[in-house]
């Protein structure tokens, strides 16, 4: 698997610097460039409980939701912000078990695209899957948000490459 990770919004409350945002999730994202696809792992801990050891469907929703964004701005060369995101749940998802998460986009059409995602366990179990209406930003409104972000050598560049 070849990984290139995408850069990180140090505010963010998925992607963030815990020196800047202290509750943020901390995700690292990558682009998957054999699967085509943004990959990221997380694993929840005891502050993001739903109720009796399982993960709140909220904080999954945004895990996928960010997944998406990453799918579709690879997609369309141009940062993107969610018009429609529909979370189905299959499986409960526990707290100390890594998730995995997956987001692929699947067609374009002007400035939007649609795209899909899936959270699954690390043994694989499908535990939430989503489908999303993604619209690219304007250009100067995309160029603002690069400049905000914590860019490293290697990462995948939406707007350069």
């Amino acid at each position: 698997m070849a990984l290139r990770p995408f850069p990180s919004y140090p505010a963010c409350p998925v992607c963030g610097d815990p020196a800047v945002n202290p509750a943020t999730l901390g995700v690292t994202w990558a682009w998957d460039t054999e699967r085509g696809a943004a990959v990221g792992r997380f694993t929840p801990g005891p502050l993001h409980t739903g109720y009796a050891g399982v993960v709140h469907g909220g904080l999954i929703s945004a895990l996928l939701d960010e997944c998406l964004a990453w799918a579709c701005a690879v997609r369309m060369r141009a940062y993107c912000m969610t018009g429609e995101l529909d979370v189905r749940f299959t499986a409960p998802a526990s707290i100390g078990e890594a998730l995995e998460l997956c987001a692929w986009s699947v067609h374009s059409w002007g400035r939007y695209v649609r795209a899909q995602a899936e959270a699954r366990s690390a043994q694989g179990e499908l535990l939430a899957s989503a489908t999303a209406t993604f619209v690219a930003m304007e250009p100067a409104r995309s160029a603002a948000l690069h400049a905000a972000l914590r860019l490293s050598p290697g990462d995948y560049d939406v707007l350069g490459e």
